[in-house]
């Protein structure tokens, strides 16, 4: 969840759990207050449930990471950064899917894919709505490009 206003409440903890109608789940937290910065997760059982940045300015989040996590372990999301063990899915090409564009240039890179229907059969991208075919094309034309240059 992203937020953006004027005012600030009183308790950012209270203020999520009312937002993600979560009265007792467990949280994990990280506060700052004098840079104005505060980190809450809830989970269950060690699964994520949600989670919220905020901060004064906007936040340095991996949102295509923290957007996968929910009902996953929740170990380490409260770092801004992706774990250094995941690989970063980079910004969503594929929305239907949630593929990012370094998914995709890494399966073209080590499974040798050649066109975007490769790409969907290897990653669905591109197999739904198609809003995402251009783009996948353009990739691929990319790294044939830079492949050559090579």
């Amino acid at each position: 969840m992203e937020l953006a206003g004027a005012k600030e409440p009183a308790d950012w903890e209270a203020e999520a759990r009312r937002l993600f109608d979560l009265p007792a789940a467990e949280v994990t937290s990280f506060t700052d207050t004098i840079g104005g910065i505060a980190r809450f997760a809830f989970h269950s059982g060690g699964r994520l449930l949600a989670a919220i940045f905020v901060a004064r300015e906007p936040v340095a989040v991996m949102r295509d990471y923290l957007a996968t996590r929910p009902g996953e372990a929740a170990s380490g999301v409260l770092l801004r950064r992706t774990p250094t063990d995941v690989p970063d899915p980079g910004p969503t090409v594929c929305s239907c899917f949630n593929v990012g564009v370094n998914t995709i240039a890494r399966a073209i890179e080590e499974q040798g894919l050649a066109d975007v229907d490769d790409v969907g059969a290897a990653l669905r991208a591109g197999t739904n709505c198609g809003s995402c075919r251009p783009e996948i094309k353009a990739l691929l034309a990319a790294l044939r490009h830079k492949q050559a240059a090579e």
